[in-house]
């Protein structure tokens, strides 16, 4: 596990957003992974960055429940380390074979390099989550029977202070997080210093 150190040197109350930014699906929103508020007047927060990601699909037939990315049946649960790997949502008949729920599988075949991918064989749409630490790290994506969902898990995460009301999970908006928005490896220390008066910044 390493850790980022985010420092706050304001005289304020800052909250600072800890993200990913999707890189094969550009397109796909930016969401908070974390959201800490380090003290003011040079406290700071660690944040515990997990080497490993998990994956799961979840779905719903109700036409209600199925516009929620959490709403509705969910797969089993697959911890994976690698930046290149392979997963396949699939049918499996219920225990009174009345029907199909969805389960996932790893494959080791027809892995892309540096892609960790959701496949859909499963017949209908289902939710794909990429997380880490049990929170969704990229936004949930509906995956369509046949489609896949992918990303490049090399790229590095992001600060950028962001309002009262943002909450992990939201989505970022870029004109609000640009101006702060600052890359950090992991091992690494930021200093957010500035106000509300003068703008802030990330060093």
């Amino acid at each position: 596990m390493t850790q980022i150190t985010i420092v706050n040197t304001t005289t304020e109350a800052v909250r600072i957003a800890v993200y990913r930014r999707p890189v094969l699906l550009p397109t796909l929103s930016t969401i908070a992974w974390r959201i800490v508020e380090p003290p003011p007047n040079g406290g700071q927060t660690i944040v515990q960055i997990p080497e490993n990601y998990a994956v799961f699909a979840n779905y719903s037939y109700n036409e209600v429940e199925r516009e929620d990315p959490n709403a509705g049946n969910r797969t089993n649960v697959i911890q994976f380390a690698e930046d290149t790997a392979r997963f396949i949502a699939s049918p499996v008949p219920t225990q009174d074979r009345r029907a199909n729920a969805a389960t996932l599988t790893q494959s080791f075949d027809g892995l892309v390099m540096n892609e960790a991918r959701i496949e859909n064989q499963f017949g209908y749409g289902v939710w794909g989550h990429i997380t880490k630490d049990g929170d969704d790290v990229y936004a949930p994506q509906v995956i369509w029977p046949g489609a896949v969902m992918m990303e490049d898990l090399r790229e590095s995460f992001f600060l950028a202070v962001v309002g009262q009301f943002v909450s992990k999970g939201d989505r970022l908006v870029q004109e609000e997080t640009s101006i702060t928005e600052t890359e950090i490896l992991g091992g690494g220390t930021a200093t957010v210093s500035g106000s509300k008066w003068k703008g802030y910044a990330i060093a």
